[in-house]
């Protein structure tokens, strides 16, 4: 018998950062939802999803091409994680990447209304 746990989330890239050898991508999505006075509530969920350095060529890519505010879509396995600190044992949950793509880039230039007009085959004024 087969089984599935997996994380799928589509948000905007709020940073990548080198931890060891890994690279973690941290990604805020918004759930907003109406609260039961009918008025609607901000939610941003943030997680962290980790690319091991055994996905190379992933790990590359995600690291020359990311940038925060690109919309992305990711697939991790979840798992828990467990370790030892002052003889106390901690807990946490890691979203390893199995599949990341760049959904809408940020443009780190705004064009210029001429610019605009003359990509678009018109003229400015």
């Amino acid at each position: 018998m087969a089984h599935l746990c997996e994380m799928n989330q589509i948000g905007h890239v709020a940073s990548v950062k080198s931890v060891g050898k890994n690279l973690i991508v941290r990604i805020a999505s918004n759930a907003n939802y109406k609260n039961g006075d009918g008025a609607w509530v901000e939610r941003t969920n943030w997680n962290e999803h980790t690319i091991f350095e055994r996905q190379g060529g992933l790990l590359k890519w995600a690291s020359e091409s990311l940038k925060p505010g690109d919309l992305v879509l990711v697939r991790s396995t979840p798992f828990q994680t467990e370790w030892k600190r002052d003889g106390e044992t901690h807990y946490g949950q890691t979203f390893a990447v199995n599949e990341l793509s760049l959904l809408t880039a940020k443009s780190d230039k705004k064009e210029k209304p001429e610019e605009t007009a003359k990509s678009r085959g018109r003229r400015s004024r």
